[in-house]
């Protein structure tokens, strides 16, 4: 927990810099006409367009739990993925592999096997973006060539991984290094997990899914716009959101802070056509919407998820309190 603070202070004070440098680069004055006139109605609307596709990538994520056998009731399930939104502001989201540890302290379940579901869920999510990229270049002919080299280097390791004679040689490899071999059985189970996941069916199944909610958070974009009193097509927003969330996403940075922002109104200024000042202003509303909205979420449900596990180490294997007679 005081990792994860210090991670959260970093990112919170990298993302005021970002607001910042968004405001002055606009033109701080035209910035603050704009946001004087958002209609503050709208926040509670987008705000829920951003839950739901939280809620339907809940479902994804208990989905890849039970591809790979691993059960959890649907509370517990639902209170460790909201936690691990928390950690969506480190580099690649990579802590989101906090699930992988809660569900480890919580059931049991070695990490090894459950990490290729946060994988997974990134994969999925990827491609749905792509997906929802498609509308904007078929409008404004932009970012194609992107998006082709992200999709083609996905479907690579989705090859590697569910393919043997591809992960097979590179395994074997990593047995005969004296300072990796150790973590050979790690690995060929992490292969087996992710292996189980990568069915075309299983796919097919959750990028549907992420294309649906990140549809969402689309609209919740559109509604920026409604509520900045500016007309933005719904078709525009969709591409500006997704593209740049995949921009975000490939820069590894946390959260994609500073890369995620830019590209939005850039996008925005330089393709769609958006005064500075109504992107910078959109841009800092739908990042604090969904961004730092499912940063407060998953500290929220880090809390409870705290208290659960405090219950949990108390208890037996019998499910009887530890110490009782």
């Amino acid at each position: 927990m005081t990792n994860l603070n210090k991670k959260i202070i970093w990112a919170v004070l990298l993302g005021l810099v970002t607001v910042v440098a968004l405001t002055f680069l606009a033109d701080y004055r035209e910035t603050m006409n704009a946001l004087s006139k958002f209609k503050i109605i709208y926040l509670p609307l987008i705000l829920g367009l951003t839950l739901v596709n939280y809620l339907l990538r809940f479902g994804k994520w208990h989905f890849f739990l039970k591809q790979i056998d691993v059960d959890v009731p649907v509370r517990d399930s639902l209170i460790i993925f909201l936690s691990g939104l928390a950690m969506t502001v480190t580099p690649g989201k990579a802590g989101e592999l906090l699930k992988s540890l809660l569900l480890k302290e919580l059931k049991g379940t070695p990490v090894s096997r459950t990490a290729p579901v946060v994988f997974a869920e990134r994969l999925s999510d990827g491609f749905g973006l792509i997906i929802l990229s498609l509308s904007g270049m078929v409008m404004f002919r932009y970012g194609w060539e992107v998006l082709l080299v992200i999709t083609l280097i996905m479907g690579a390791l989705v090859l590697l991984i569910k393919v043997p004679r591809f992960h097979r040689p590179f395994i074997k490899i990593c047995s005969r290094i004296p300072f990796i071999k150790r973590f050979t059985g790690i690995l060929e189970t992490m292969m087996e997990s992710a292996g189980q996941l990568m069915t075309f069916k299983s796919l097919l199944f959750t990028v549907l899914i992420s294309v649906v909610s990140w549809s969402f958070e689309s609209v919740a974009f559109y509604y920026v716009f409604i509520g900045l009193g500016y007309h933005v097509p719904l078709q525009a927003a969709t591409f500006t959101l997704a593209f740049s969330s995949v921009v975000g996403a490939v820069s590894m940075l946390p959260g994609g802070l500073g890369a995620a922002e830019g590209s939005i109104m850039g996008l925005l200024v330089k393709v769609v056509g958006v005064s500075t000042g109504i992107a910078a202003v959109a841009t800092i509303i739908i990042r604090f919407c969904t961004l730092w909205f499912g940063v407060v979420v998953g500290l929220a449900a880090l809390t409870v998820n705290h208290r659960l596990l405090g219950v949990v180490n108390k208890m037996g294997p019998a499910g009887e309190e530890k110490g009782a007679v």
